[in-house]
């Protein structure tokens, strides 16, 4: 019996800490951790832009925990992470920068292009606006359908974010302004919840 116990005791200690692990304990979870805090602390030219090119990327939001109500938790969060991406990127573009490593990456930029980006919003556009049709979807709580559509809005505004700091960074790339102006387009389609039980009783049929 106390064997049983003690087995049981030790289990729920694992759990405990895996949990805190993979959540509470990953800072990537923490709206108080900035990830970008570090990046820039080296003043060194030639390393200060190096750093900041290879955390060049758009900000993460989560969006895969974006299954299930309540979900406001990582609205915020993603939110602080669009900023202090936005604030990395302002620090950077205020002090030197090694000319040479960024002609490089802008022209890496330019051969890229936002192709990407223009596919990532048209994929998010598609998924907000199928809310409501799928088969589990008659059955699914509207407060579930919202979250999800809300992982898009969040993961369209990081694309913006982003876009913008390519136009600040690099300003030869092309293309970079249409796809803003589509992707605004939709926070101003869906700028609240209202907007998004509208869209999702609408395609229920209610």
């Amino acid at each position: 019996m106390r064997k049983t116990a003690f087995l049981v005791l030790a289990l729920c200690c694992l759990l405990t800490k895996a949990f805190a692990q993979t959540r509470g304990g990953n800072p990537k979870f923490d709206s108080n951790a900035n990830p970008y805090i570090k990046i820039l602390q080296d003043t060194a030219v030639g390393k200060r832009t190096a750093k900041f090119l290879m955390n060049f990327v758009q900000p993460e939001v989560l969006r895969d925990y974006f299954t299930s109500s309540p979900c406001s938790e990582y609205t915020q969060l993603s939110d602080t992470r669009i900023n202090q991406f936005t604030e990395f990127v302002a620090q950077f573009m205020s002090g030197r920068t090694d000319v040479k490593q960024m002609t490089k990456a802008e022209n890496d930029f330019k051969k890229k292009g936002v192709s990407s980006q223009a596919t990532d919003i048209d994929y998010h556009i598609n998924f907000i606006e199928q809310q409501g049709t799928f088969a589990t979807d008659a059955t699914a709580p509207i407060e579930n359908l919202i979250c999800r559509a809300r992982g898009s809005i969040q993961a369209i505004k990081s694309t913006i974010s982003y876009l913008e700091a390519i136009r600040k960074v690099f300003p030869s790339v092309e293309g970079v302004d249409e796809v803003i102006q589509k992707a605004k387009q939709v926070l101003l389609s869906y700028p609240d919840n209202k907007s998004l039980v509208a869209l999702i009783k609408k395609n229920r049929n209610q």
